[in-house]
Order: structure tokens, then C-alpha cells, then sequence
């Protein structure tokens, strides 16, 4: 009955010794019954400093001396039982806690002994210590901890104090109830987390699970339970309230269904290791992947990251971590569909106490505002290239900031660097002329005073070298404050120097001024607008327009300005006005030749009366060159569209900008030109793929050239329809930056068919159909290089149809070509697939055998003279029958040529007709008769 007890047990004689002791005992402790059996139970179990310890401690409670057997039995009362807790240590050395129940027999001093009932509470005793420690920790804490068996995870046998004020339940009713945990989950929770099993099996780290709880206070709330199996049977973790954050995500999300682009949590260990613990929706359209596979794999956002881009893309990370700095940064991002676009990348990095970082954050797609950027900047090249022509200078002053900025044009035009003029209204202010001063301060002060929204202004400025520059100031108030405060204005200062000068000599002198006019090499006149008429003209414009000075003056300018009269009119008082000064007009001369100039008209007095001063440039032969530009570009497209094959022209964002009707044809028969165009070239590539006969190897390839931006030529791919086209791939770069990439196709199917009949004319016998001499040679020469390098067996065989002349002498040239069609058959039929058979001329034909030694050659040999033996050739006057002479030999590692064989060969054939003919004869690679007589 004891070694069937599930408990451990032992059974003391009255004097203390051991007498029984059951298996769950022996397994406990790890002694055997025979070994304990006879023993004082402290002596061997106990401590020794330990056993004399209680020895003393037992004497003074009972007032006399005691023995150590006595420890466990002295103080056992008749009727009940001694409950104690002792450190009791194996035969293993292992130290248990073990909890000793002992019992009298019978009465004490009569026959009889004592009953010892052993549980092992070691490991409730470590637990109990533990959550002691953690109940310290976790007072005041956010987080409850508990604990459970792993035999029945979801009881819990062990839960923190601070559980009442979380969670609304003492620890008492918890740990009274087994069913707590279970009665107080979600209904909705039930059916994934109600056996308690997904506590298990976490030895190495926590697993984390969110589920609905009811509060003690009479509602549900929102539980974060982090877990861990910390040994074989117990399970802890902790428990934390959540239902705000929870709330708070719950917002977010609705939030982020109004924002663009994709909102994010992100946590990174100190390892590196990663993972998305929030993501928006706009994850699927920045990225083309959706919140989950996001949240399993966080790589996937990385990989969608364009390859040019992440090292530059990991550096500003890492920088604004090391720094503590907001990370922004823009990059390229490739979608599943081949797109490319432009994302700009903001968020937050908070470092954790355990070194982990938390990074909120908020990705937008600005491809639009990336492409805007892009053509504002050709655009602003293109005007300060036209600044730089018309020699303009730009200005912009942030008032507010006290910030003053210059193109190169102007610092340039008053000889300083940029530096120093940049951010520096003084300085620009020395400059001015101080006779000038008063002037320009006063427009200033009005445009500042709102006076007056703009202003134009003649002053001069004084340069590093000391000239003087004339210069044409027009400034504009562009921003007002919401005080109504001007906070910006922007102006444009043009060099008016030479027409200053101009005015000048005709203001201090008609001499001076006639000397400048009349030699001046640009082509100049006086007009007066009052009448119309040229009032005076210097000899260029007289070469110019092929009039004589006394021709051009008095003339209206209608006769020359080919506008009509009330236009002449009205662009002369714009002129006046100076509201605009430079024109484009078209000229007669006097030969009726008409020519585009450009004027140059400003008012200048001269005697008391106002008039326009005029500089004309002849600029037709640059509008000829423009027309002819477009008339070359319309060309262009002309030519692309008649061009004999299909193209198509994608700019840098991957976008079909230009695609011809032979595209369409070849690849999507229900498009037109016309409604490919601005769709993107992935999106294009991946129908027209569905004509070739591997549409996955060709997107394939595109990618890779999409990648590698290399330019291919001549790319052979043959359609689904056994067409084969030939591709181009050149991709236009300007300045060193991709602008354009070119896809040109071309059908070569017929080119194709012509090289393959070309190559068969080349290769074949025209009346057998087999290989011909020059191809049988060249085969020949081939396994003679494979011989020498891998040794295989390569037999050769001469053959030569015996007394053929005689049929063709007897039965005429159309029976004699007949007979070597059909040998010719019947050598196909006897020989391997592997073997070349070959006519080299009349008569003659060979064999070559790769992979066939002497034995295995001389079988097929006689397999083919008997073949041929018992072959008819049947006419119209009866059968002819044929036999052939066969010679047989092989390469050899002593040949230094493939013909050696072939020789052998021909020699064993002329033995073969020496000795009657009809007959197999063979040599050997080195010349010797196989077999040897």
C-alpha cells in the first residue's frame, strides 16, 4: 500500500528508525529504501550544523537533553499531527524544502512508531519568494504580475497586490476562485484564448497578447498581458491596463484616414532588430503593401526603398538618432507596378531606458511637388539664361527678416562677390550714388508706407573699380503681413549704362551725340511719335535697310514696321510710357526683302521735344533657325511614326511620353497612340508582355535595365506567335541626368528565316539532304578537339557504293541520283541520332561516331553493308541492286590532326575493295589492321 501511495512516505520505529520508505519517496529524495532503512531520519538528512542547531534548540523547549534521532518524534502529541518545513538534502545533493506531516502510531512509550508524510514545496517556496520580490516591485507600479502552473495555465496561483487598485479585485478572490480568469474574459475572446495554452511554451522571451477583461469597477476594459514559461511548470507575466492607449490608437486610425500618406510606430532593439507596431492604411499606396504583412515583416517597406537611395536614406537616420534631431527625408520609392515615386519622410526618435528607440512618424507621397520642383528649376534656368542675355539683374528683400538676396546677373553687373552683398542692405545702400539717394529712399518708403504698390527708377550705383552704372530699378511690394505690413519686395535692375550715355551725348551735345549715332556699329534711329516719321537714321541702319540717309529720314515708319498703323501708334506710347521697351517687329527693306528684328525703344529729349531712340538687331536668321528646329522636330515625329518598327518614349518618371502606331499594331491592337500616352511604362510593358513567349523573362529583363540604365542593342525575343523581334534599349541622358529612355522593336522573323536557309544551303548535300563535305569537316574537326580534351571514342567510316559508275553508265544519271538518295536513307535509318553521316563527293560518304570505339564501330558497319545488301532499287525495267565497300577507323591521342582518321579510314576501304569489295575493313588509330590477324 506505501509503494502505491502517490506521496512520499516513510514509516519510523519508535526509537526513530527509519523502517519503511515507499518509492515516491525514494524518487523525491533519490535513496534507496535499502539504504535509508535502519537510519536515524535527521542524522542522514539533515545539515549537520543544521541538526545540532535544532538538537539545542528542541533541549531547551523540553527542559532536558535530547538525541538527535529525537528531533522529528520528541514533540509529537497523541491524536494529531506535527506539521514542519525542512531543508531536507538528497542523495543527488540537491536541497529540497520539504513540508514533514508526522503522526504517532500509537500511544507514546508503547510498541509502535510514527507515520512521515513528505511534500516537496521547494519549488512553491522559490515562486512564493519570487512574486514576494515582485510584489515589492510592482506596489505602485502599472502592471500586475501573477503567476500559474503550467499544468493549468489559465488558474492563477500567484498575483501581485496592486491588482485591487488596477484591476478592481483583491488577491484573495482571485486566488480562492480557479475559474477567475476564465469567468472574467471576453465572450468574444473565448474561442482563441480560453484553455490558457498560448502561456506555454515561451522560455526564451515574452509572448505578448491584447484582450478584453471586466473591470471590477463593472466594465471592460483593455488588458496587455506580456508572458514567459521561466521554468518547466511555472508561468509569469504581468498584466496592464491599456483601454486609453488602445482608445487613443482607435483615434489615430480614424485620423490617419483623413491624413495622406502613411502614419507609423516603429521600435528598433539595440541588436538593430525592427518591427512596426502601428501602421496606417497609407502604408498600401506608399509602399504596395498592406498593414499586416507590414507589421509581420518590417523588411518589406526597406525593400521598397529605390537601391540608389538607402545608404543615403540609413545615414540620415542614424544622424538624427545619434543627434536627437527630427529625421526628414526624401527618397525614391518602387512599387510592385514598376512605378517610381517620391516620398518625404518625417518622424520622431525617442530613446527607451533599455537603449530601444521609438520612432512616431508620417511618410507622403510628393512626386507632384517633386516634378513641380523640377520644371520650376528648368524654368528658372530658362529665365536666368534669358536674364543673362538681356543682362537683368534680380532682387529680393525679405523686410521683415531684414534678408536681401541677388542673382549672379546683378553681383556680377557691380563687380562684388555674392557674399558680400548677400543678406546686406547697407552695403546696397553705399553703393547707390549719394546724389541719387534721396530718390531711392523715397520709393523705398513708399512701396514700405503702401503709398504706392510699384515703382520705376533711373540711378546710379557706384562699382568696386569705381564706374559708374546707369541702372533701370523696378520694385514691386509682393507680400503683405496680416498688420498690413509690406514684409517683401522684389525688383529687376537692368543696365541702361549705353543708353544713358547716349542721352547724355545728346544732352550736352549734337556733335557728340552725331558721333556716337553715326558710327555706332548697331543699327539706330530717331523716330518721333508724335508724326510717326524717322527723324533721323545712322549709317548702319542706311546698310541695314538699303535707304539713303536723306531716303530714311522723313520716312513713316509704316513704310518700314510692317503692323499696321494703329499698332505702330500704340506700341510707341507703351514705349513712352517705358511700361515695355523691347519689341519684335518685321521689316521691309528696301529690296522688299522683310526681315524679324528686335527693338530696343526708349524716349530720350532732344531740342525740346521727346523722342524715341531706337537699336534694332536683325535676329531672322535665329528665327530661322527656331522654325527649322520645329520644322526638324515636327520631322522627327514624322519619321517616328512611319519608322519601320515599333518605338516608344518614356521620360525619367517612367511615363509614356511618345509611342508610335506600329507599337500599337505589334502589341495592343485595341490601343491608340493617343491613349497610351501618360500612362506609366510599366503598366504598358506588362499587356504588350502577353505577345511574347515568355512575358515573366521579359518583365524581368526590363526591370534590370530599368536598374542598370545601360544602353542594349540587337536583344533577340521571339513572340508567342513564333515571330522573333529585336530590341533596343537606349536610355537619353542631358547633363549627366536621365531624361528619357528609348524602346525600339524590330520584326527580323524574315531576316531570321533567311539566315537559316542560308545556313542549311551551306551545310546540306542539295540531293541527299544529309551533311555536305565542308560541314561533315568541320563536325569532324570539332569532336577531334573534344576527343583531345576528354579522351572519349570517336570511330570514323569511309563508305563508297561499289560499280556505281556502271549504273550510271547502264542506267542513266536520274537512276544513278535515285540509288544515292536512297543509300542515303538507308544509312539515316541504321545510324544513331548522335552519329554524322555525310556525302563528301559522287560515291563517297562517311560516318563519324562519337562516344563508338573500333568494336562497337566495325557492328554498325556490317550493319549497314547487309542493310544496303538487301536493299531493291525497283524501275520500270526491273530491281537494281547495290552493295557498298565500308573502311573503318578511329581517332588516336598520337594524331595531330582529324584528317588521320579519316585517311585511316579510306585506307581500310580500298583494302576492302581490293579484297572484292562488299566488304567491312579496319585500321586502327595508329595504323595497325583491327581485329589483328
Amino acid at each position: 500500500m506505501l509503494n502505491a501511495a502517490d506521496s512520499a512516505l516513510m514509516a519510523l520505529s519508535a526509537d526513530g528508525l527509519i523502517i519503511l520508505f515507499n518509492h515516491a519517496a525514494e524518487k523525491l529524495l533519490a535513496y534507496r529504501s535499502d539504504e535509508l532503512c535502519g537510519q536515524a531520519l535527521p542524522s542522514v538528512l539533515l545539515e549537520p550544523d543544521l541538526l545540532e542547531q535544532e538538537r539545542c534548540q528542541l533541549a531547551a523547549r523540553l527542559g532536558r537533553e535530547v538525541a538527535a534521532v529525537e528531533i522529528f518524534t520528541a514533540e509529537v502529541q497523541p491524536g494529531r499531527s506535527l506539521t514542519r518545513e525542512w531543508p531536507l538534502r538528497g542523495k543527488d545533493g540537491r536541497l529540497h524544502t520539504v513540508n514533514l506531516s508526522i503522526t504517532a502510531m500509537v500511544e507514546p512509550g508503547a510498541a509502535g512508531g510514527y507515520m512521515v508524510v513528505m511534500q516537496d514545496v521547494t519549488e512553491l517556496k522559490r515562486l512564493q519568494q519570487l512574486m514576494t520580490r515582485q510584489h515589492a516591485l510592482f506596489a505602485n507600479g502599472p502592471m500586475v504580475a501573477f503567476a500559474c502552473h503550467a499544468q493549468q495555465p489559465r488558474v492563477v496561483v500567484e498575483v501581485s497586490p496592486n491588482v485591487a487598485s488596477i484591476l478592481g479585485y483583491f488577491p484573495e478572490d482571485i486566488l480562492l476562485e480557479p475559474d477567475w480568469w476564465l469567468q472574467h474574459l471576453h465572450p468574444d475572446e473565448l474561442s482563441g484564448l480560453a484553455d490558457g495554452g498560448w502561456r506555454l511554451g515561451q522560455e526564451h522571451g515574452f509572448s505578448s497578447r491584447r484582450y478584453r477583461f471586466w473591470h471590477g469597477a463593472g466594465y471592460w476594459c483593455w488588458l496587455e498581458e506580456q508572458v514567459q514559461q521561466v521554468t518547466g511548470d511555472v508561468v509569469q507575466g504581468y498584466w496592464m491596463d491599456v483601454s486609453n492607449q488602445v482608445e487613443g490608437e482607435d483615434r489615430l486610425a480614424k485620423i490617419a484616414t483623413n491624413i495622406p500618406g502613411m502614419i507609423y510606430q516603429f521600435w528598433s532593439d539595440p541588436q538593430g532588430q525592427g518591427r512596426f507596431s502601428y501602421v496606417s492604411d497609407g502604408v498600401l499606396t506608399i509602399f504596395g503593401v498592406t498593414p499586416a504583412q507590414v507589421k509581420q515583416d518590417a523588411d518589406l517597406v526597406w525593400q521598397r526603398v529605390f537601391p540608389d537611395d538607402r545608404q543615403r536614406v540609413r545615414e540620415e537616420g542614424e544622424s538624427a538618432l545619434r543627434y536627437q534631431l527630427p529625421w526628414i527625408s526624401e527618397f525614391r520609392v518602387l512599387l510592385p507596378d514598376g512605378r517610381l515615386i517620391w516620398v518625404e519622410a518625417r518622424a520622431t526618435p525617442e530613446l527607451q531606458d533599455d537603449q530601444s528607440v521609438r520612432w512616431h512618424g508620417l511618410i507622403s507621397e510628393i512626386t507632384q511637388r517633386k516634378r513641380t520642383e523640377e520644371a520650376l528649376r528648368e524654368s528658372q534656368e530658362r529665365l536666368d539664361m534669358a536674364m543673362r542675355a538681356a543682362n537683368i539683374g534680380l532682387w529680393d528683400w525679405h523686410v521683415a527678416l531684414g534678408r536681401l538676396d541677388f542673382n549672379q546677373q546683378l553681383v556680377s553687373m557691380v563687380g562684388y562677390d555674392y557674399h558680400e552683398l548677400h543678406d546686406n542692405p547697407g552695403q546696397w545702400q553705399a553703393l547707390v550714388h549719394p546724389d541719387d539717394l534721396p530718390t531711392v529712399r523715397h520709393n523705398i518708403r513708399a512701396l514700405l508706407k503702401r503709398e504706392a504698390s510699384q515703382y520705376q527708377i533711373q540711378y546710379r550705383l557706384l562699382r568696386r573699380n569705381g564706374e559708374v552704372l546707369w541702372i533701370l530699378d523696378k520694385g514691386q511690394a509682393t507680400e503683405v503681413d496680416g498688420n498690413g505690413n509690406v514684409c517683401r519686395i522684389v525688383g529687376t535692375v537692368q543696365d541702361i549704362t549705353t543708353h544713358k550715355q547716349a542721352q547724355k551725348l545728346l544732352e550736352n551735345s549734337e556733335a557728340h551725340f552725331r558721333m556716337l549715332f553715326q558710327n555706332h556699329g548697331a543699327v539706330m534711329i530717331l523716330v518721333d511719335p508724335a508724326s510717326g516719321v524717322i527723324v533721323d537714321a545712322n549709317s548702319s541702319a542706311e546698310r541695314f535697310y538699303g535707304y539713303r540717309r536723306a531716303e530714311l529720314v522723313g520716312m513713316p515708319m509704316s513704310n518700314i514696321n510692317q503692323m499696321e498703323e494703329a499698332r505702330i501708334r500704340g506700341t510707341m506710347g507703351v514705349a513712352l510710357q517705358q511700361a515695355h521697351n523691347h519689341f519684335t517687329f518685321t521689316h521691309r527693306l528696301a529690296n522688299g526683302q522683310l526681315r524679324t528684328v528686335d527693338v530696343h525703344s526708349s524716349p530720350v529729349d532732344s531740342g525740346g521735344r521727346t523722342l524715341l531712340f531706337s537699336i534694332i538687331h536683325d535676329i531672322t536668321a535665329r528665327r530661322q533657325a527656331e522654325e527649322a528646329l520645329a520644322t526638324l522636330q515636327r520631322q522627327l515625329l514624322a519619321i517616328i511614326e512611319n519608322f519601320h518598327g515599333a518605338m516608344l518614349l518614356e521620360d525619367q518618371y517612367g511615363e509614356v511620353v511618345l509611342v508610335n502606331q506600329q507599337y500599337c499594331q505589334l502589341f495592343l491592337p485595341g490601343y491608340t497612340p493617343e491613349q497610351l500616352q501618360h500612362e506609366g511604362r510599366a503598366q504598358v510593358a506588362a499587356m504588350a508582355a502577353q505577345q511574347f513567349a515568355d512575358p515573366q523573362r521579359l518583365l524581368q529583363r526590363l526591370e534590370e535595365l530599368q536598374r542598370s540604365r545601360e544602353v542594349v542593342l540587337g536583344e533577340e525575343w521571339p513572340l508567342a506567335d513564333g515571330r522573333i523581334l529585336e530590341r533596343d534599349h537606349v536610355p537619353i541622358f542631358i547633363e549627366g541626368r536621365l531624361r528619357s529612355v528609348l524602346w525600339v522593336y524590330r520584326d527580323i522573323s524574315s531576316r531570321k528565316q533567311q539566315e537559316e536557309s542560308l545556313r542549311l544551303l551551306a551545310t546540306t548535300d542539295a540531293l541527299t539532304g544529309i551533311a555536305n563535305r565542308r560541314s561533315f569537316m568541320e563536325k569532324q574537326e570539332e569532336e577531334f578537339v573534344r576527343f583531345q580534351r576528354f579522351s572519349n571514342p570517336v570511330a570514323v567510316l569511309m563508305l563508297d557504293i561499289d560499280h556505281f559508275k556502271q549504273v550510271n553508265d547502264s542506267w542513266g544519271h536520274a537512276v544513278g541520283d535515285r540509288v544515292l538518295r536512297d543509300f542515303a536513307g538507308i544509312c539515316q535509318q541504321v545510324v544513331r541520332k548522335v552519329d554524322v553521316l555525310g556525302r563528301l563527293g559522287g560515291e563517297e560518304f562517311a560516318v563519324l561516331l562519337p562516344g563508338c570505339g573500333m568494336a562497337g564501330a566495325l557492328a554498325l558497319a556490317e550493319r549497314l553493308r547487309q542493310a544496303v545488301r538487301a536493299h531493291r532499287v525497283a524501275l520500270d525495267a526491273g530491281e537494281l541492286q547495290v552493295r557498298v565497300s565500308i573502311g573503318v577507323s578511329c581517332f588516336a591521342r598520337d594524331q595531330q590532326e582529324a584528317s588521320v582518321a579519316l585517311a585511316l579510314a579510306d585506307q581500310a576501304l580500298y583494302e576492302a575493295k581490293l579484297a572484292g569489295r562488299d566488304q567491312v575493313r579496319a585500321f586502327d588509330g595508329n595504323g595497325q589492321r583491327f581485329p589483328a590477324d
